[in-house]
């Protein structure tokens, strides 16, 4: 499931730099929309499939752990509430203001990618889903309470937290009482990488 998922990803990021270099950004903008309506009944599986930024992050990811660069302590801003709402707002002030002022078209997903890969190789991958993204913002919204999403059987669970280490976005808790995990649908990415690893197959991805 994980190499599909890889592969899937690629073929996103693809796309994605096919869109930049045509210059056409309304396509990506289309189909995260899409992917914003779909998660109210699939889950944010934007993030844990499509988003360019997220594919990128997990290599970044993996060469900063392996050069030991990521640091635990985080700095207070990074982990506020309003923080991708600011970076929302003003991602739609650039826009607009490069539109009408400068009659140029700027290419904010880049710079936004730019930020993840700098924030990453400092941090772990979920201060960036978390914290920092707007389009992550969104999609807690919208994949709140899908229909479709990643569960754990409780009767099986036995609270090893090995997935709770896998977790990129740190959606993962086991209880320290019931000794059982648990998923936070607003900001599980449905990647299945909990999945994978679980060693009593008490993870699945159903309605």
């Amino acid at each position: 499931m994980n190499k599909i998922r890889k592969f899937i990803q690629f073929i996103f990021l693809f796309v994605f730099l096919f869109v930049i270099v045509q210059g056409n950004m309304f396509i990506w903008l289309g189909l995260f929309i899409v992917s914003l309506l779909g998660a109210t009944v699939f889950g944010r599986f934007y993030c844990g499939y499509i988003c360019p930024m997220n594919t990128v992050m997990g290599v970044t990811g993996k060469l900063s752990q392996k050069f030991n660069w990521q640091s635990k302590a985080v700095p207070k801003i990074l982990k506020t509430q309003w923080l991708p709402w600011f970076v929302l707002l003003s991602m739609v002030i650039a826009m607009i203001i490069s539109k009408r002022v400068l009659h140029k078209e700027l290419p904010l997903l880049i710079i936004l990618m730019l930020i993840s890969v700098v924030v990453t190789l400092r941090y772990e991958e979920w201060i960036f889903h978390n914290h920092i993204c707007p389009y992550g913002a969104l999609l807690n919204l919208a994949g709140k309470r899908p229909k479709f999403s990643t569960k754990v059987e409780v009767s099986k669970c036995i609270g090893c937290k090995k997935c709770e280490s896998v977790c990129p976005s740190k959606a993962i808790r086991v209880d320290r009482e019931s000794k059982v995990a648990n998923i936070d649908q607003a900001i599980c990415h449905q990647c299945q990488a909990c999945a994978v690893v679980c060693p009593k197959d008490a993870i699945h991805y159903k309605k």
